[in-house]
């Protein structure tokens, strides 16, 4: 169901779980603020997808591509029914051309900033689930090393300590899936797999 708010400016969307709102490389058209639901955002990597952030009511993602006209830097993906504020591309540029010249640079200095800082960004953790969840990537890391490695003795070695991490890891995914309902803050991770 979309509301239209002004002449195809601003609409208000409603998205299933599992929807697809953009991916890495695509030209950004809108740019969204969330109003219900939660949004995982994804970088893919190496063939991999990997976890940014979760967001939720009041944020707003997907900018940066709709103000500079680079391609987007990550996917987003519904991680649950989501209500968004869409905001079209012609919108945000006719704002920016009314924007005073200095603003405007500022905008433009801090958005290649923030790009560059997305390249070697690693997020940090707000639960149990998100420690556990980068636990997991990092065995993923290793054991990726181990099939790169021509390194045989090493590899014993190391495949035999990331088999037992492996396991701990499951441990630890189980522990944090049953206290999630615990947790004081909600996770910035979105889950490896998002909803299809």
């Amino acid at each position: 169901m979309v509301q239209s708010l002004d002449e195809h400016a601003i609409e208000v969307v409603n998205y299933p779980k599992g929807t697809t709102l953009f991916r890495q490389g695509e030209p950004g058209n809108a740019a969204f603020l969330v109003n219900g639901g939660s949004i995982g955002i994804y970088r893919e990597v190496e063939d991999k997808r990997v976890p940014l952030a979760t967001l939720r009511k009041g944020e707003l993602f997907g900018e940066m591509a709709v103000i500079d006209g680079s391609p987007r830097m990550a996917s987003a993906i519904t991680l649950e029914d989501s209500t968004l504020t869409m905001i079209s591309v012609e919108l945000m540029s006719e704002k920016m051309k009314k924007t005073d010249p200095f603003i405007k640079a500022l905008i433009t200095m801090l958005l290649g900033n923030l790009r560059s800082v997305h390249d070697s960004y690693t997020p940090k953790s707000r639960s149990l689930l998100d420690s556990v969840s980068t636990l997991s990537r990092q065995c993923d890391a290793l054991t990726k090393f181990l099939t790169d490695s021509e390194d045989i003795d090493l590899d014993v070695d190391v495949a035999v300590k990331v088999g037992e991490l492996n396991e701990i890891v499951a441990e630890l995914q189980g522990i944090a899936d049953d206290n999630r309902d615990k947790e004081r803050r909600g996770d910035a991770l979105p889950p490896a797999d998002p909803p299809t």
